[in-house]
C-alpha cells in the first residue's frame, strides 16, 4: 500500500458509515442497539384550526358546543374570518360535535310562516272614521250643549229604557277635538287591520256591532251600580271592540299558518294576543278623562264578535263581494237609522 492509499483509508475512517461515526481504529460501526439514546426533544403541542366561521355568532355558537363536550378551545379572529383553535388529538371529536350540532338545529329556530291577509286593503275604514271628523265639524264639542248631544248621548237610564238608539248615536259625538281625533287616527288604524282579516263589509259591520254592544253593556252596568245618569260619548268603544276582533281572530286564524297541521299551539302563543289587548286597553283606554267601563266593555264585544267571525273562516269560507257590500250597508243603517229615530223625538 502506497502512501495515497493510507490517506484515503485514514479519511474513510473518519467518515460516518450510515450516519452513524466510526471511532478511529475501529473497523465496523458499533451496533446501533448499544448506543445511548439522545436526550427527547419537546416539541410544542400541536393545534388545528376550525373554520373560517361565518360570523362571531355562529363562532359563540360552536364554542359553547365544545364547552359543552369539555373540548379546550381557542376563539381567534383573523383577516379571512373566526377561527377555533383545538388540540390536534381532540380535533376530530370536536368537528363531530359541530356536525351533530350543526343537523340537529338545522332548522331552528323554525321561519315563521307571515299570515297572509285574507282580503285586500280597502279605505272603507280610513273613510269612515275621517266621516267621525266630518260630523264633528257639524255637531261642535260637546261644551256647546247643542241638540245633537242632547238626543244622541249614551244616558244610561234612557238607553235601557225608551231610547235605546242612544248607544248608536253616541259613537258618533265627541267631547272636543282632540277627543275625535284621537278616535280617527287610532280607528283608522285598527279597522284597516280589521277589514283586512274579515273585508271591509264585514269589518266595518263587526266594529260597529261591538260598539254598539259595549255601549248597550256598559248602560246596563251604570243602571244596576244606581249611577243611572251616567253619560258616554264617542267612538273609543268601537275603537276598543276592533281590538277585541284582532286579538280574537289572530289567536283563531293566525295559528293555522304558524305551526303544522294538528301540531298542538303553545299558551303563551295562545295568550299573547289577548294579553297584547289587555295591555292596549291599560295604555289608551284607561286614562282619567276615559270611560273605562265602556272601552272594557267593548273589548270584551269585540272579542266575541271576533270568536263568531273566525270560526267559519277557519273553514275556508270567505264571503262574496255581494256578501262584503251587504254587510258595509247593515253597517250604514245601523248608524244612519238610530240618527232618524233621535232626532224625531
Amino acid at each position: 500500500m502506497n502512501e495515497g492509499d493510507d490517506q484515503r483509508a485514514s479519511a474513510n475512517a473518519d467518515r460516518p458509515l450510515n450516519g452513524i461515526s466510526v471511532p478511529p481504529g475501529a473497523t465496523h460501526p458499533p451496533d446501533p442497539a448499544t448506543q445511548p439514546e439522545p436526550p427527547e426533544t419537546h416539541r410544542p403541542l400541536g393545534l388545528t384550526a376550525i373554520g373560517p366561521i361565518g360570523g362571531e355568532r355562529k363562532a359563540r355558537d360552536w364554542a359553547l358546543v365544545l364547552q359543552s363536550m369539555s373540548i379546550w378551545h381557542a376563539t381567534q379572529r383573523s383577516v379571512h374570518g373566526w377561527f377555533l383553535l383545538v388540540r390536534d388529538q381532540d380535533y376530530a371529536r370536536a368537528s363531530a360535535s359541530i356536525d351533530r350540532y350543526e343537523i340537529e338545529n338545522r332548522d331552528w329556530p323554525p321561519p315563521r310562516t307571515r299570515e297572509r291577509p285574507r282580503f285586500p286593503r280597502s279605505p272603507i275604514g280610513p273613510i269612515a272614521f275621517l266621516a267621525l271628523a266630518a260630523f264633528f265639524m257639524i255637531t261642535g264639542p260637546a261644551s256647546s250643549g247643542g241638540r245633537w248631544f242632547q238626543r244622541g248621548a249614551a244616558v244610561a237610564d234612557l238607553v235601557v229604557s225608551s231610547e235605546p238608539w242612544r248607544a248608536v248615536t253616541a259613537l258618533t259625538l265627541h267631547a272636543d277635538s282632540l277627543h275625535v281625533m284621537g278616535n280617527v287616527i287610532s280607528g283608522a288604524i285598527f279597522a284597516s287591520a280589521v277589514h283586512r282579516r274579515l273585508g271591509p263589509g264585514g269589518g266595518s259591520l263587526a266594529i260597529v256591532a261591538a260598539g254598539v254592544a259595549g255601549n248597550l253593556a256598559n248602560a246596563l252596568w251604570h243602571h244596576a251600580s244606581g249611577s243611572g245618569d251616567h253619560t258616554s260619548i264617542g267612538a273609543s268603544t268601537a275603537v276598543f271592540g276592533a281590538v277585541g276582533i284582532l286579538a280574537v281572530t289572530q289567536m283563531l286564524l293566525d295559528g293555522q299558518t304558524e305551526r303544522a297541521p294538528g301540531a298542538p299551539r303553545p299558551w303563551l302563543q295562545l295568550a299573547a294576543p289577548l294579553v297584547g289587548g289587555l295591555a292596549l286597553l291599560g295604555a289608551l283606554g284607561a286614562s282619567p278623562r276615559a270611560d273605562l267601563g265602556a272601552h272594557l266593555f267593548g273589548f270584551v264585544a269585540g272579542g266575541v264578535l271576533g270568536l263568531a267571525a273566525a270560526l267559519p273562516l277557519r273553514r275556508g269560507w270567505r264571503p262574496r263581494m255581494w256578501v262584503q257590500s251587504l254587510f258595509a250597508a247593515l253597517a250604514a243603517a245601523l248608524i244612519l237609522i238610530p240618527w232618524q229615530l233621535a232626532m224625531r223625538r
